[in-house]
């Protein structure tokens, strides 16, 4: 489990520094594989955490303390989703972070919802923070996807930003890119912070029914033709 009070003390060390001493820690685009060999059915879950509020960070009227919160949370989600032993992939940049994980079954679903929940732990202590100092919080949406793994026919292959992944690749990828386009719309008027497609949520409700029929909402995108469930689940531990 993540100590709560170890972000609460990374926190305070960036707003208690001086601004000139401040560096920024997140480089702008890493991929970090961590795979290992599976003979179970290939059932993958992609998590992408996008921050909605850039410019708030990195404009003229920004404050650079603001923009080093932004960067500590963005990287330690990126070390949370390294340290789990299931997760096969790790990428992040300026704005975001997403994960692949090896998930078979429901507990491997359900665990690595547990790392959403612990992201948005996070990020309420880090805005939090951000508020109590008159600065702007971080907006961001997390998405999840549940789905098997498929090489699609040629003709098919470069889907939005994946169009330089080579197809021989040693995990699963889902080339419609769900839970990027799920933290999109994840945390607007329609729809809580973190959303999860229908594979994932089926395979989480096979686990422990009466929490996540309690904690997720149902809501259908009829223009996409799908069923998303979505929250604001919190951890209660520190």
């Amino acid at each position: 489990m993540l100590d709560m009070s170890d972000i609460r003390k990374k926190i305070n060390e960036i707003l208690l520094a001086d601004v000139d001493q401040a560096t920024s820690t997140l480089a702008s685009a890493t991929m970090v594989e961590t795979f290992a060999e599976y003979d179970y059915e290939e059932l993958y879950t992609d998590i992408f955490v996008m921050v909605h509020n850039i410019d708030d960070f990195y404009g003229d009227q920004s404050h650079p303390k603001a923009a080093l919160l932004l960067e500590s949370f963005l990287l330690e989600s990126l070390v949370l989703l390294k340290r789990d032993p299931e997760v096969v992939v790790v990428e992040s940049g300026d704005d975001y972070v997403r994960a692949t994980s090896f998930t078979p079954d429901g507990e491997a679903v359900v665990h690595l919802f547990e790392d959403v929940v612990l992201m948005n732990t996070m990020l309420e202590l880090y805005n939090q923070a951000l508020m109590g100092s008159g600065l702007e919080t971080i907006d961001i949406g997390i998405g999840m996807a549940t789905f098997p793994r498929m090489t699609p026919p040629e003709s098919d292959f470069g889907v939005d930003d994946r169009d330089d992944a080579p197809l021989d690749e040693e995990w699963g990828i889902d080339f419609n890119n769900t839970a990027m386009r799920l933290a999109l719309i994840a945390n607007s008027e329609a729809f809580d912070v973190i959303i999860i497609n229908d594979m994932a949520y089926d395979m989480m409700e096979d686990v422990d029914k009466e929490f996540f029929t309690s904690h997720l909402e149902a809501s259908v995108i009829a223009e996409e033709e799908m069923t998303i469930y979505h929250g604001n689940i919190v951890a209660n531990e520190e």
